[in-house]
């Protein structure tokens, strides 16, 4: 099956939300560094001729609680440590965040594993 230029185009759009997705999502576990913690469902859109003219992604979140706790050798959600080490000095400024380091901040350091 072939799909038109357009067809094409919302595809990789769709697919290209995946590493987005998954670092909102997954997680290291005591099995598995990069475990998915949610669901997802993808609704695919087509116009009047059948064709892929959009889609809709819900996103379903698992496992809350380990946004405010995580078991030894676990990890928070992948986003927290790829933002907060992102973060220049004056984005911790203007986030109200007085700490540099993620070793000293609640959120990403319960576990002792704060490396990307």
């Amino acid at each position: 099956v072939s799909m038109s230029g357009s067809q094409n185009r919302v595809a990789s759009q769709v697919m290209a939300t995946n590493p987005l997705l998954e670092a909102f999502g997954n997680a290291r576990t005591s099995r598995n560094n990069n475990s998915s913690r949610f669901g997802k469902f993808i609704e695919i859109q087509f116009d009047s001729q059948r064709r892929m003219s959009g889609a809709r992604i819900h996103i379903y979140l698992l496992e809350k609680s380990r946004v405010v706790q995580q078991a030894s050798g676990e990890r928070n959600y992948h986003v927290f440590y790829q933002l907060l080490r992102g973060l220049s000095a004056e984005d911790c400024a203007a986030s109200y965040l007085d700490v540099l380091e993620m070793e000293q901040l609640r959120l990403v350091n319960q576990s002792g594993c704060t490396t990307i």
